[in-house]
C-alpha cells in the first residue's frame, strides 16, 4: 500500500503534468486561445501548438475525463519507465498526433486535449509492460485497435460521457496516437534488442 503513495521520479512528472492541466483549465479565456491547436496561427508559423494543445481542453469535463486516463495510465502502465523514456513518450505522442491533426484533418479548425496521445501512451506502456505475459499485452492492444476501428464505422454514437463534450470528439487522434504509440514502442524494443548485442 506505502508504493501506492511514494512519489517516484516518474509520478512527480506526470502530477507536473496533470498541475499545468489543471491550471490552464483554471484559466481558459488565456491559456485556451495561446495554446490550442489553431491551424491558421500554426501556419502563420506558432508551432508550438502542435505539442501545447494537448494540455488544454474543451471544457471541464473534457478536461477531467482525459486527467483521470493520463493518471490511470500514468500508474498503470508509465511506472517503469526511465524518466527520460517517459519523456520522450509523451512528447512523441503528442507530436504525432498534433502534426496528424494539422496535416490530414483540415476540418478541424482547433483541436485541444490529450486523449489521442493517451491512446499513444497506452500501446507504448503494453508493449514494453514486463508485469504480464506478452500474450496478455497483446490482447489489450488489439483491444485498444479494435475499438479505434469501431469509433471510425459509419453510425458510431459517442458514449454517454463524450456527449458532456462541447464539440465533437476527433478520432482520428485517437488513430494517430496509437500509431505513434506503436512506432515508439516497437523502437524501443528494438533499440534494447540492438544495445544487447
Amino acid at each position: 500500500m506505502t508504493k501506492l503513495f511514494q512519489l517516484s521520479t516518474n509520478r512527480l512528472i506526470c502530477l507536473l503534468i496533470a498541475a499545468l492541466i489543471v491550471l490552464f483549465a483554471v484559466f481558459p479565456e488565456f491559456f485556451f486561445p495561446l495554446l490550442s491547436l489553431e491551424r491558421a496561427k500554426v501556419s502563420q508559423g506558432e508551432l508550438w501548438r502542435i505539442l501545447s494543445s494537448h494540455f488544454v481542453h474543451f471544457g471541464w469535463a473534457h478536461t477531467l475525463m482525459n486527467l483521470a486516463a493520463f493518471l490511470l495510465c500514468a500508474l498503470a502502465l508509465l511506472e517503469r519507465f526511465s524518466a527520460p523514456t517517459l519523456i520522450a513518450l509523451i512528447s512523441f505522442c503528442c507530436l504525432a498526433v498534433g502534426a496528424g491533426i494539422y496535416n490530414l484533418n483540415p476540418e478541424y479548425e482547433t483541436y485541444a486535449g490529450l486523449s489521442g496521445a493517451i491512446h499513444g501512451f497506452i500501446i507504448a506502456g503494453l508493449l514494453l509492460n514486463k508485469r504480464h505475459a506478452y500474450w496478455l499485452n497483446a490482447i489489450f492492444i488489439a483491444l485498444v485497435f479494435a475499438k479505434i476501428i469501431y469509433e471510425h464505422q459509419a453510425g458510431y454514437q459517442a458514449t454517454q460521457l463524450q456527449s458532456l463534450l462541447p464539440v465533437a470528439v476527433a478520432y482520428d487522434a485517437h488513430l494517430y496516437g496509437a500509431l505513434a504509440g506503436l512506432v515508439f514502442g516497437i523502437g524501443n524494443l528494438l533499440f534494447n534488442k540492438l544495445l544487447k548485442h
